[in-house]
């Protein structure tokens, strides 16, 4: 298991999506390793861990191998970043341990079930069809396409950001992860839905939710479920912003991130 480990000081762990990898925490991880400890680790079978291809991928042994390697390395009072899947993997360790979370900042991500959702029904039943992942398996459509496409403004990230979106996943052979992510949004429906069911054990950590208003993948009203949950949340949306505001809005959201670490340290 690959992870980016900068820094010294509070820890941060960055926990990233699909499709995407350690790299698209770099703006963070530069700006914030002078004053914390910055670990960003790659998921199995993303960016540069291994890809083993007859391994499972589930999502729960996933969110228990980011587990083992905040136990392992030894991170106390973390700050957890999570955006996209990395939601319900890293809240996962959240909901479990409490007691070792200091804070949270979530990026266009979801931790609940589709049961009542008709849009978010049919399209998990789309991504995880034999047909969509037959192309996911010889083309590599998420990678390629899903990240162009959930961007807002294509001009604030520069092409050679989407060159490294699609690095890891350009084999074949190294794309067993992705597909079982992509399936696993209908497969998985129960256990995120399982971890919603426990989310008043988060609901008083202090919170930093920031939101690309016109992310295709996570509607406003996802926001809206963040809203209800936290009582100690700081709202921000990013207007123009899509599904990866960390890329698109990266200096913004480095501020943002900065001064939230910076009040939470001087009213502890």
């Amino acid at each position: 298991m690959h992870y980016i480990d900068e820094g010294a000081g509070r820890a941060i762990v960055f926990v990233h999506g699909v499709p995407a990898w350690s790299f698209n925490f770099r703006v963070m991880v530069r700006g914030l390793s002078s004053r914390c400890r910055c670990v960003a680790p790659d998921h199995l079978g993303f960016g540069l861990s291994d890809k083993p291809a007859g391994w499972h991928y589930d999502p729960a042994a996933l969110a228990a191998h980011l587990e083992g390697l905040i136990e392992g390395l030894g991170l106390r009072d973390v700050t957890l970043v999570v955006h996209d899947w990395g939601g319900p993997l890293g809240l996962a360790y959240a909901l479990r341990r409490p007691d070792n979370v200091r804070r949270l900042v979530l990026l266009n991500t979801w931790m609940w079930s589709s049961k009542g959702d008709l849009r978010a029904r049919l399209v998990a039943r789309l991504l995880a069809s034999p047909p969509y992942l037959a192309l996911e398996d010889r083309m590599a459509v998420t990678a390629r396409l899903f990240t162009r496409l959930a961007v807002a403004r294509r001009d604030r990230v520069p092409p050679g950001v989407f060159a490294h979106f699609q690095g890891p996943f350009r084999r074949r052979n190294d794309r067993a992860g992705l597909r079982a992510l992509v399936r696993a949004i209908h497969g998985s429906d129960e256990w995120v839905g399982s971890l919603w069911e426990e989310r008043e054990r988060l609901r008083d950590l202090p919170a930093l939710v920031v939101w690309g208003m016109k992310d295709p993948a996570f509607p406003p009203r996802y926001l809206a479920r963040w809203e209800d949950l936290f009582t100690r949340a700081r709202i921000e949306r990013l207007a123009g912003v899509g599904h990866y505001p960390h890329e698109e809005s990266a200096e913004q959201v480095l501020r943002l991130l900065e001064a939230f670490v910076t009040e939470e340290e001087a009213s502890a």
